[in-house]
């Protein structure tokens, strides 16, 4: 039995939930210390993609892999938070330019803080050798996964 046990914990989609799981509970629980309620963690991919400088939606419909409808309705209703603003692009007539207005860039600095708060803290847990090499592996998992989407159309 407890070698069941050990197995068990080893298991990728068991380790992939929970880390998911507690990650989103961390997330949430800093992000009301800095945000509205109205603003919850689903919207992080978008808006921490936004960044700084602005994004295109096509650029973003690429990085986060949502439809081009689901990156319009959140943009939408990050809009009506008031966290960003969109422009048509100069140079391409059915693109979109995002960008973050000056309230947005604010909390985007704080929950970029947050982020890299977390990140010092997982350095310290694994030792920044065993964190980078984390990282590196999980970019590389994401590129087998989003190349066999490709091969299969």
């Amino acid at each position: 039995m407890e070698n069941r046990v050990n197995e068990n914990e080893r298991v990728l989609f068991r380790l992939l939930y929970l880390l998911k799981r507690l990650t989103d509970k961390w997330v949430s629980r800093n992000l009301s210390k800095i945000a509205s309620k109205e603003f919850n963690a689903t919207f992080l991919p978008y808006f921490m993609n936004i960044g700084a400088s602005g994004i295109s939606n096509h650029e973003l419909v690429k990085m986060i892999q949502v439809t081009k409808q689901g990156v319009s309705k959140t943009i939408k209703e990050l809009e009506n938070l008031g966290l960003v603003y969109t422009v048509k692009s100069e140079s391409d007539a059915r693109s979109i330019m995002i960008y973050l207005t000056d309230e947005g860039k604010v909390l985007f600095k704080e929950t970029k803080g947050y982020a890299d708060d977390l990140h010092e803290e997982y350095r310290k847990v694994a030792g920044t050798k065993n964190f980078e090499h984390t990282l590196d592996t999980l970019i590389k998992l994401i590129a087998f996964h989003e190349k066999k989407e490709e091969e299969e159309g």
